[in-house]
């Protein structure tokens, strides 16, 4: 029989919902996933709330623990604060909902959410996540979740605002992202002799993430436009050159919308200029690519040298949006290291390969690799000295499972630099160009997000 909401759910002024979770009282029997996935005809592959295990101890003294979420409705939802579309809005009883209609499927917000709850849809395209039951809670009803757990382990209640904000110690636990990065609501109630040193089941489950290819050719086609945007402005400007490389940035762009679930919605990612770096991204790389075609009509290093500041503004947006707490292994002033890297790389070189090589080029191609092989090896340094798996997980990523790609890129790195320095901008172009590609594939693979904990079954990433 669905129960109706308790009278403790009536708000009063500066409080807003919050679920609570007594993790003395779950059995783990995912009721309340099956239950969130009927209510919301979810499919198999998309879940709004998550049940996983934490185990610790050492036998015989072991213990395993429960834990089920779903969104913790922040008080400082970094969905919301890096969507682009202004898909997501905080409303006056603290629910973060997710607007449908202006989700044009970027995914962003899973990559800026440490808890990893937006879920892409694949059927409809767009990022999904829970609301809960909003409509079920305007009827006076509980949220579907909390019906179905046969232990009450899950409830809604009312948290005041002020008092969350100033202490929310209640939303941590060993194996959560700190609550401190979002102001999670979630209130958690452990037992008391939890001990700090448990671990999520799903930590023995360490998986590469999607590649996103479309993100790995368009960044690197823009970068190389930049780039070579750049030798022109230095090295002088002609107009075949200008052309290619206007070309380059033209067809770069384009590419990034086989990254969208709808690519048809593309411009409403203008809307978030005020907070989203990837909003940011999108103007400066469309300026960039108009900017390019300047040197063509007006051969000049003052067109080309405009063009390439915009292209040089592109590239720190476009690095800043990946440097989210929720993605440890791009959160680095690095990321941004490594795309001027690639742009110090491949410039240079593909300038030389359209006209004749001015005698610089080899040299600062050599420093573009030098700095990239730099950055790789500072953050594999910055991530094996972090014990936790977020950090861990993508130094063994790196060093493991992708460590003859790894390798490969090593080789081709040196073996391009040798060849830009004999004077052999094709072949130097063409190994570089490699190198740089599986070096962006596995930026991409390897990164480990911050996550709620998982079960054996399933992935931290499902």
């Amino acid at each position: 029989m669905t129960a109706t909401a308790p009278e403790l759910l009536a708000l009063h002024d500066g409080e807003h919902y919050r679920f609570a979770f007594d993790m003395n009282t779950c059995i783990g029997c995912h009721s309340c996933e099956v239950a969130c996935a009927e209510q919301n005809s979810l499919p198999v592959d998309v879940s709004w709330r998550r049940v996983g295990e934490i185990e610790g101890g050492s036998f015989p003294d072991t213990r395993r623990f429960n834990l089920s979420m779903a969104c913790n409705h922040c008080l400082e939802p970094t969905c919301l604060q890096g969507c682009p579309t202004d898909a997501y809005l905080k409303l006056d009883n603290g629910i973060v909902v997710h607007q449908a209609d202006e989700c044009i499927g970027c995914q962003y917000c899973t990559w800026n959410c440490p808890y990893s709850v937006p879920v892409f849809h694949k059927a409809r395209k767009i990022v999904t996540k829970c609301d809960m039951c909003k409509p079920r809670l305007e009827q006076g009803l509980t949220s579907a979740c909390v019906d179905a757990c046969p232990t009450r382990a899950i409830s809604i209640e009312p948290v005041n605002v002020a008092q969350w904000r100033l202490d929310h110690e209640s939303a941590n636990l060993p194996n959560l992202p700190s609550a401190d990065i979002t102001l999670s609501t979630t209130r958690i109630v452990t037992p008391h002799d939890v001990s700090m040193a448990t671990f999520a089941a799903s930590d023995y489950d360490v998986r590469p993430e999607h590649p996103h290819w479309p993100l790995v050719v368009v960044t690197l086609l823009v970068q190389l436009a930049a780039g070579t945007m750049a030798s022109l402005a230095v090295a002088g400007v002609d107009r075949k050159s200008s052309a290619a490389a206007f070309v380059v940035a033209a067809i770069g762009l384009p590419i990034s919308l086989f990254h969208l679930g709808r690519p048809a919605l593309a411009f409403k990612a203008l809307r978030g200029i005020k907070r989203s770096w990837l909003s940011r991204e999108v103007l400066a790389f469309g300026l960039f690519a108009g900017a390019s075609f300047g040197p063509v009509l007006i051969a000049s290093r003052a067109t080309a040298g405009f063009a390439a500041a915009l292209g040089a503004v592109g590239m720190y947006c476009s690095a800043r949006l990946y440097m989210v707490r929720g993605r440890p292994a791009w959160d680095s002033r690095l990321t941004v290291a490594a795309f001027f890297a690639s742009s110090l790389a491949l410039g240079p070189m593909a300038l030389s390969v359209m006209k004749t090589p001015p005698p610089w080029a080899p040299f600062a191609t050599a420093a573009g690799i030098v700095l990239q092989l730099g950055v790789v090896l500072l953050n594999l340094r910055r991530l094996k000295s972090h014990d936790e798996l977020e950090w861990a997980g993508s130094y063994k990523l790196m060093t493991d499972w992708f460590a003859p790609q790894f390798n490969i890129r090593i080789i081709l790195a040196v073996i391009g630099v040798a060849l830009a320095l004999a004077h052999a901008p094709v072949a130097a172009l063409l190994t570089i160009g490699v190198g740089e590609f599986i070096g962006r594939y596995l930026f991409y693979v390897t990164v480990v997000p911050l996550n709620m904990p998982g079960s054996f079954s399933r992935t931290r990433h499902s």
